[in-house]
């Protein structure tokens, strides 16, 4: 399983989105995500292993750098 983490200087660490089946849906929530969120963002895809909890980081989808006055 897979879980999308975007962290931001302005809300810090969002991680409780759901779990995606595969990398690819992850990623496009990801997109999603960077459309929806303003200033600077950074989203992460991890690979979420389910019986020890632990996450991986696989790739860094998007920066976002936007100004926000």
């Amino acid at each position: 399983m897979y879980r999308l983490k975007l962290i931001s200087p302005h809300f810090g660490i969002d991680d409780k989105g759901p779990l995606h089946p595969t990398q690819a849906q992850a990623r496009q929530a990801a997109e999603l995500m960077l459309q929806v969120y303003r200033g600077n963002v950074r989203a992460e895809v991890h690979k979420v292993d389910l019986k020890t909890r632990k996450s991986e980081k696989l790739e860094e989808v998007y920066i976002k750098v936007e100004r926000v006055d």
